[in-house]
């Protein structure tokens, strides 16, 4: 009797472990999704959109040309709906290497239907400020007492 005691002492104490660590890994697994999302709001934020060219002086890579056409509608001419959608599908196609969309020009279709929107994704030749975003968090301690 007092043998099968122990044995349901021991499985109780198993499942409260393993429950604590279900309960860390959780916790982990949310800890690394926020921080990946915050990873990808500040790549999206950073993206610098201009109907005109970087300025002189910075050097840059072309990585390709952007475009999309839409229904005509308020919001399709709308510019910073135009920005968030040319972010969108550069950071789509260049996640760690866009850095700015220059040249954007959007043109209403003949018939008035149709708004098409056209852009260049760029990179920058210096990534420092990239790389100085992506570990903006590291190392810092989050104490009352500055420990």
């Amino acid at each position: 009797m007092r043998s099968s005691t122990i044995l349901k002492l021991m499985a109780v104490g198993l499942a409260f472990t393993l429950t604590a660590c279900g309960a860390i890994q959780a916790q982990r697994q949310a800890e690394e999704a926020k921080k990946q999302e915050f990873v990808h709001r500040v790549d999206i934020a950073h993206i610098w959109v201009t109907t005109g060219v970087p300025p002189p002086g910075k050097p840059y890579t072309v990585l390709g040309d952007i475009s999309y056409t839409v229904p005509f509608s308020p919001d399709a001419i709308d510019s910073a709906e135009m920005k968030e959608k040319l972010k969108k599908i550069a950071y789509e196609k260049w996640p760690d290497t866009i850095d700015a969309i220059i040249k954007e020009d959007s043109a209403v279709s003949s018939d008035s239907t149709k708004v098409t929107v056209t852009a260049q994704a760029i990179a920058y030749d210096s990534t420092v400020d990239r790389n100085a975003l992506h570990h903006m968090n590291e190392g810092l301690v989050a104490s009352p007492s500055g420990d």
